[in-house]
């Protein structure tokens, strides 16, 4: 599976011994804090409800990780894509690998505009409202598919999407398909479209070329890391932590 790929390749880049030195698994976020030589460094997941089970993670380590992302304990695949997060955010900052990408700091919305023309046809896999309903004031064609019966307000069931994607100009998928195992299908079908971003929290992992079939990467650098973690030990989400993160794009065919 790609997300065992992608650790594979990872930790190749991990020049150093790093200890986790926090974690938590909230209501709607998990996050892993680890330090090094050169700080620490933060990485969230989201923690899919409509598959909570019995049961609790073991505490992550890394020498467990590859474990943990192959888990049908969803405690420990949430809790172990936060972990493989905070490692790909050490790498890309607190390492410098960041220089290697090209990187701009602003919203996939703007991206998705300058490839793709008004009335394109435009997938979005997770119902992310804000994203949905911005991309429709450009005058894009969305189609959002969404797992949780309960968050599928005005989205159609996931697995219409199989049938929807190979049509499509952008294909717009959260990070939470690392986490399902959904990902690899979804990037086969949408091999065609213009765009393939993999975006939000749970999207921060370094970009190997086990992803080297997307066009982008946008995700959330964590800027306070203190306070984040106390808002996701309070249940809150992605939109409450926001403006203690800072947006960013990786381009992935741009970058070196």
């Amino acid at each position: 599976m790609l997300v065992d790929s992608l650790w594979d390749e990872i930790r190749r880049y991990l020049k150093e011994e790093l200890r986790i030195v926090d974690y938590s698994v909230g209501v709607k976020y998990s996050y892993v804090i680890v330090e090094g030589e050169f700080g620490r460094a933060m990485g969230t997941a989201y923690f899919p409800l409509e598959d909570l089970t019995r049961g609790y993670s073991r505490v992550p380590k890394i020498s467990i990780l590859a474990s943990m992302l192959s888990s049908t304990n969803i405690f420990e695949r949430s809790l172990g894509t936060a972990l493989l997060n905070s490692i790909s955010q050490y790498i890309l900052w607190n390492s410098n690998y960041a220089e290697k990408f090209s990187i701009d700091y602003g919203n996939i919305i703007e991206e998705v505009a300058k490839i793709c023309k008004e009335n394109s046809k435009i997938a979005v896999i997770g119902n992310m409202v804000p994203l949905v309903s911005k991309l429709q004031e450009e005058g894009f064609k969305v189609l959002t598919f969404e797992r949780n019966p309960r968050l599928r307000i005005r989205a159609l069931p996931d697995s219409f999407a199989y049938r929807i994607i190979p049509e499509v100009d952008a294909l717009i998928i959260t990070g939470t398909t690392l986490i399902n195992d959904t990902i690899d299908h979804l990037l086969a079908l949408g091999r065609a479209a213009k765009v393939k971003a993999l975006i939000g929290p749970t999207a921060a992992v370094y970009p190997g070329k086990a992803l080297s079939s997307l066009t982008h990467i946008a995700a959330l650098k964590i800027e306070d890391t203190k306070k984040v973690a106390e808002i996701i030990k309070l249940g809150g989400g992605r939109w409450d932590f926001a403006p203690y993160t800072k947006e960013y794009i990786i381009h992935i065919a741009k970058s070196k």
